[in-house]
């Protein structure tokens, strides 16, 4: 099966889209050219008639389904693809190369963003990550870590646009105490609150690959989609491209969830005033609804340490990272024991020095010990970038879109409870 190429006309060297000229260009005569101009300029011819006697086992059908075969129009050489490839890189003479027939059988995205973060840039990246942060595993800082794969890769997404209204109902309550005789007096005042509003959204990106986690893509957004450019098969030139094998329909799940999440954030965050709130019933819809296939530029990278393969994603626009490296336990636990151990001496000595040593005391540095000590782990853990989801879609919600429709507080009752204050007579 042929394939598409682009070589520089003037020197037949491989061309690659730069992401800011918009062109195509040569890295070794300087030349740019128009895509207009190099995809009119291709002549497809069919693989030469060369032929050897060949293996008579085939593929059978599950195989065929996930590996088919290409011949690479420049050196000849046969490329073992993935099913849902549309884009890759001969492995002998580094032709960058599209599979026609993977983008007809599939969506045709509409967007592309371009990569601007060069292979040397992403290889600096992942060389820096391993710097400063206290509990990485030692099998990260006792060798070199040397990158096993690294792929310059074109994600399939779907970008979900929306008008999203909702509405939610919120028990509230007031609480204030006050002290008569040896009794402390607690009294709580119940409120129902209702809220009703709308919100927009564009560009929500869910991932429609199979192969790669939504934990992965999630963590390396956001994309600036007004640089993104519209879909030309020689954008993909020099780089790695999958079609998407999930459907709009089934990423449109993790789509409404983060719809659901920011609008509810936004309308909680307008229950002001009280000492707690708790959702008691929400109610979501929208409407203007669409769906826009693109891809968009990742840097996969793994490395293998101790027989165990270690992944790690960079953003090809930003730069953002995210991997899935573990933090060391053992660090984990000294870290946080040597900081519990520190706050524990600061407050024990404070406690000293005023004279109010007690069993109240000792409980409240305790928890004042334990919850430092759980901050400085958990920073420490972010350090290491590692992947998770993204609850909300605020990063693309658009900007003043949020109205609030109902906002309605209503008094319903008072209840109080009494407490016997216990004396400390010396």
């Amino acid at each position: 099966m042929s394939t598409i190429i682009y070589q520089c006309p003037c020197c037949s060297a491989p061309l690659a889209y730069g992401a800011e000229s918009g062109k195509l260009e040569c890295a070794s005569c300087q030349n740019t050219f128009d895509l207009e101009s190099i995809e009119a300029m291709q002549i497809h011819e069919e693989a030469g008639s060369i032929k050897f006697d060949r293996p008579t086992e085939t593929f059978d059908a599950i195989e065929q389904a996930n590996i088919q075969a290409y011949t690479c129009s420049s050196c000849g050489a046969e490329l073992m693809t993935e099913g849902t490839t549309t884009a890759t890189e001969c492995p002998y003479c580094g032709s960058p190369t599209v599979l026609p027939d993977r983008i007809a059988g599939a969506v045709k995205p509409e967007l592309v963003v371009p990569f601007t973060v060069t292979k040397e840039q992403a290889q600096e990246i992942f060389n820096g990550y391993f710097k400063g942060k206290p509990l990485l595993p030692n099998i990260f800082k006792d060798s070199r870590n040397r990158i096993s794969d690294m792929r310059k890769l074109f994600v399939p997404y779907w970008l979900f646009d929306c008008d999203a209204h909702g509405s939610a109902v919120y028990n509230a309550e007031k609480r204030r105490t006050t002290r008569k005789g040896d009794w402390e007096i607690e009294h709580i005042d119940h409120y129902v609150a209702r809220r009703s509003g709308s919100m927009s959204f564009e560009n929500i990106p869910v991932d429609g690959s199979e192969k790669l986690d939504n934990k992965i893509t999630e963590s390396i957004e956001p994309y600036n989609f007004s640089k993104a450019v519209p879909f030309k098969p020689a954008v993909l030139a020099g780089s790695l491209a999958d079609h998407a094998d999930v459907d709009a329909e089934k990423c449109e799940e993790r789509a409404v969830q983060r719809v659901e999440n920011s609008l509810s954030d936004a309308l909680r965050d307008t229950v002001t005033g009280y000492t707690h709130v708790s959702e008691r019933s929400r109610n979501f819809s929208s409407d203007g609804g669409k769906v826009t296939p693109a891809l968009m530029p990742v840097w996969l990278i793994t490395t293998e340490k101790e027989k165990n393969i270690y992944t790690f994603a960079i953003n090809g626009q930003t730069g953002a990272l995210t991997c899935d490296v573990p933090a060391d336990k053992k660090k984990s636990f000294f870290w946080g024991a040597g900081v519990f151990a520190g706050v524990m001496a600061v407050i024990t000595l404070i406690l000293a020095l005023v004279d109010s040593i007690g069993s109240g005391t000792i409980l409240i540095a305790v928890i004042a010990a334990l919850v430092a000590a759980l901050i400085v782990v958990s920073v420490l853990i972010g350090q290491l970038k590692q992947a998770s989801n993204q609850d909300s879609a605020a990063n693309y919600i658009k900007p003043g879109s949020f109205s609030l429709d109902i906002k309605s507080d209503h008094f319903l009752y008072r209840t109080t409870n009494r407490r016997k204050i216990e004396r400390n007579d010396k």
